[in-house]
């Protein structure tokens, strides 16, 4: 036996006894557990914990990183594999890991304080925290392992919180307060027009200029699906019609869609249209569907409904488990570097779908109009309804199996999928319970954490995330026409200044 084998096996020994360990070796998700074998002394975020974290003075530090998100990966390869950096944060820190597709309230508020203090957004985030009234003081977004560009490096970033923890903790404190403050949601213009036409139309027109003559699709690389924005298209006049259905021939034309196992990549990084991101989201699955419908409709175009009917093709297939119906959030085939471009990547599942992906694929199987994907949504939607049956409240969870209480977007994209099925019982319900737990009719958004606040979180934070947002979905269900206009005030209010408004928002605003 060779001296080499044998430090591999004293290595591989340490980190399954490191595993074996972690506080997040029996953590609900996949993700968490991926990091129980991690040198860092990761703790989960968990009432216990945060109450543990109180009793010590070192400052909280949380990192909030997404499955899917490589810069994610990049930080867990590379900065977080560090003896020296590792050792220090040990030193140092009380960590805390969070999932963010598993905590979409700590994801959330997280963002919140990123963008609200820091003018930044993305995934990972870094934050730290007063120990004593667990406050963000710090943060940033993405942080390589050395400067970049002249973008700070982790270290020299986790190492200003701490001399601002460690030297001048009134001022920490201070800088807590001061980012709650910035955080707060301003209230509503109530004298603000809801008219949203003038708007509209120049969005419009600004999205039809973005059409790429020569690849198709909208503006240059990145190439996006842009779903909504085709969907909102499709609804007005022949010019607009003209740009939504270039952009859906588009992505169904070029390497945006698998031509070996089925379904649509998240982005194509190239103008043309030739090399996607390899990683296929369930989510995406079902908006592409829903647009490429609308658009077949339209155009009276076989070929877009059919590539629809292939992504829902693709999820029943290669996302669905094998024993109920369970579906896979997503296909990665970027977890490993693949030396040959020509070489098609491995591809694994990640994660676990959410409500609000559910939601969206029973809408898109109804639409359709194929009997046997109406089956299948049908099936989903009663297995949910039968969860309900009987319950006083109409609570879900986040995602099946786990603790997590349903976002706002979990159960208005519910709301969508049984108002298509005919459960508008259950439509109501939810709407009622979704509009009671997150609606602010102040500042006119669906916030991440209900009234009652988790511990480790000073306020209620808007809801981030999901596309199409929660406020987009109340539209679409077809929410009470009182919060109807607050949505839309706050919507407007948001796309003011923007000349190409998300497609999402847009189509939320035309409904």
């Amino acid at each position: 036996m060779t001296c080499r084998f044998l430090v591999t096996l004293l290595l591989a020994a340490t980190a399954l006894s490191a595993a074996e360990k972690s506080p997040l070796a029996n953590a609900p998700t996949a993700f968490e557990r991926a990091q129980a074998a991690s040198a860092v002394h990761w703790q989960p975020w968990t009432d216990a914990v945060l109450a543990q974290a109180k009793q010590q003075t070192k400052s909280v530090y949380v990192f909030v990183g997404a499955p899917l998100s490589e810069l994610t990966r990049a930080t867990i390869n590379q900065t977080f594999t560090s003896e020296k950096t590792v050792a220090w944060l040990n030193e140092n820190f009380f960590c805390v890991f969070v999932d963010a597709d598993a905590s979409p309230e700590v994801a959330a508020y997280a963002q919140h304080f990123i963008t609200s203090v820091k003018q930044l957004k993305g995934s990972p985030v870094h934050l730290w925290l007063t120990p004593d009234t667990l406050q963000p003081y710090d943060g940033a977004n993405y942080l390589p392992p050395s400067e970049e560009w002249g973008k700070a490096g982790f270290l020299k970033a986790a190492r200003s919180a701490l001399d601002t923890w460690k030297v001048e903790p009134a001022r920490a404190r201070a800088l807590a307060e001061e980012a709650l403050s910035m955080m707060r949601l301003p209230p509503l213009d109530a004298g603000a027009k809801t008219d949203a036409k003038a708007k509209l139309d120049a969005a419009a027109a600004a999205w039809i200029a973005a059409i790429d003559p020569k690849n198709g699709g909208f503006g240059s690389a990145p190439k996006l699906p842009e779903p909504e924005l085709i969907r909102f298209l499709l609804k007005r006049d022949p010019a607009a019609q003209a740009a939504a259905l270039n952009a859906a021939r588009a992505l169904v034309a070029g390497a945006l869609r698998d031509p070996v196992d089925g379904g649509f990549y998240r982005r194509c990084i190239d103008d043309e249209w030739k090399e996607p991101y390899f990683q296929k989201t369930l989510v995406d699955q079902a908006r592409i569907a829903l647009a490429l419908f609308e658009a077949a409709d339209v155009a009276k175009d076989d070929k877009l409904r059919a590539a629809g009917i292939g992504a829902l093709d693709f999820v029943l297939k290669e996302l669905q488990e094998p024993k109920g119906r369970w579906f896979a959030a997503a296909l990665d085939g970027t977890l490993n570097e693949n030396p040959d471009p020509a070489k098609r990547p491995d591809f694994a599942k990640v994660g676990i779908a959410s409500r609000v992906t559910l939601g969206l694929l029973i809408s898109a199987l109804k639409r359709s109009c194929v009997p046997r994907l109406q089956l299948e949504g049908a099936g989903l939607a009663a297995e949910v309804s039968l969860k309900l049956y009987g319950s006083n409240d109409y609570a879900m969870t986040h995602i099946k199996g786990f603790r997590a209480e349903a976002t706002a977007a979990d159960y208005l994209a519910m709301v969508g999928a049984f108002r298509a099925v005919g459960g508008d019982t259950n439509a109501d319900h939810l709407l009622t319970r979704a509009n009671s737990l997150y609606f602010d009719p102040s500042s006119g958004v669906y916030l991440a954490a209900q009234a009652k606040l988790p511990m480790g979180i000073a306020m209620r934070a808007p809801a981030s995330g999901e596309t199409p947002s929660a406020e987009v979905l109340a539209l679409l269900a077809g929410v009470d026409e009182k919060t109807a206009t607050l949505i839309r005030r706050n919507l407007l209010s948001q796309i003011e200044y923007d000349e190409l408004p998300p497609g999402d928002v847009l189509l939320g605003l035309a409904h």
